[in-house]
């Protein structure tokens, strides 16, 4: 059945209404393309059919070899256009995206989630290095047979979003940044605050590396009430697609991922802040006004110096607003990437 999605904005219609878009170094084109089908209270997609596509609470895992590392990746969404890798946080599994945030792309496109080589289900070792991160993230769409890919990289993995488009600039068409930050320079923000780092490197546990609290401080709106009910409802969601033979990530993974985090935000390692100017693909960068982890301040260099960007906050959310908000994200990233 062919039907128009919605996307009930409900009581925090006016909320996101006041999220904050910054287009002003792009051309006529891109600017029409940016255009937000918005009403008062609805975000409208394209004509879908939107029982059809492989969702991501039931989507298949499958491995792909290449050089020397088995994969493990699923396939989510329509089946034909330019295909959205999923580029994840620290410490995370395919498993951890948000399914409602993940479907909502799949209306528009196909969406690629996997375990970066050495996480989880992955053979391998986890990159000390962004650039190795990168690296092995672009191996891993072509050896899918992609000859260019759409990139979303959360986090951490905004990092490894801007060194694929930098140093593949052939293979990466469109770049979406979540909750991410530039690489070290003079004018980067001093170290997270000591309570971040200690929830984040919290030891991993049988089922889950995080309590319901510590997702509420580190992804969401940590002191609002939206952002208690908004953290319950996803952990819910995430809990309720988890697949019993994906394994959590190791205490190894963390080691390896924060000496890659340290290289490239503190010691600001192949120099990438001062690449940014070369990252010439229409890029969308978003974040919460609340983010424990990267401030405004990151927000703003990394609009300032990439040459095609565009800015998205959302009030009152955190970290993770894709995981807040799904359904509103999805819709501002594929009227992006559209």
């Amino acid at each position: 059945m062919k039907m128009k999605t919605k996307i009930k904005m409900g009581p925090i219609a006016t909320l996101l209404s006041a999220m904050i878009f910054l287009s002003c170094k792009l051309d006529t084109e891109s600017k029409k393309t940016m255009a937000a089908n918005a009403s008062e209270d609805t975000l409208v997609t394209d004509e879908t059919t939107i029982e059809d596509f492989p969702k991501a609470e039931s989507a298949e895992t499958q491995f792909v070899d290449t050089n020397g590392v088995t994969y493990a990746y699923r396939k989510i969404g329509k089946g034909e256009g330019i295909p959205l890798l999923m580029l994840t946080r620290f410490r995370a599994n395919m498993d951890d995206w948000d399914p409602q945030f993940l479907n909502a792309l799949g209306q528009q496109r196909p969406v690629i989630v996997f375990n970066n080589s050495g996480v989880a289900s992955s053979s391998g070792e986890v990159p000390t290095t962004i650039k190795g991160a990168a690296d092995d993230a672009a191996s891993f769409a072509r050896a899918l047979g992609y000859e260019q890919i759409d990139v979303l990289g959360w986090s951490m993995a905004g990092f490894t979003g801007q060194v694929i488009a930098i140093e593949y600039p052939q293979l990466v068409r469109k770049v979406v940044l979540i909750g991410t930050g530039p690489g070290g320079s003079p004018e980067t923000s001093p170290p997270f605050r000591p309570e971040v780092f200690e929830i984040a490197t919290k030891g991993v546990s049988t089922n889950t590396i995080w309590e319901e609290k510590d997702h509420q401080f580190l992804f969401f709106a940590a002191d609002t009430q939206e952002g208690e009910q908004a953290v319950k409802a996803s952990l819910e969601r995430i809990g309720n697609s988890r697949r019993s033979d994906e394994p959590v990530t190791t205490d190894q993974v963390m080691q390896n991922q924060s000496a890659a985090i340290t290289a490239f935000w503190f010691e600001a390692q192949g120099d990438y802040f001062s690449k940014l100017k070369d990252l010439k693909q229409p890029t969308l960068i978003i974040n919460g006004d609340r983010d424990a982890f990267f401030d405004m301040k990151g927000q703003w260099l990394l609009h300032r110096e990439i040459p095609n960007s565009r800015l998205a906050i959302y009030p009152m959310a955190g970290h993770g607003p894709q995981h807040q908000f799904p359904e509103h994200v999805g819709a501002t990233i594929n009227t992006f990437l559209n």
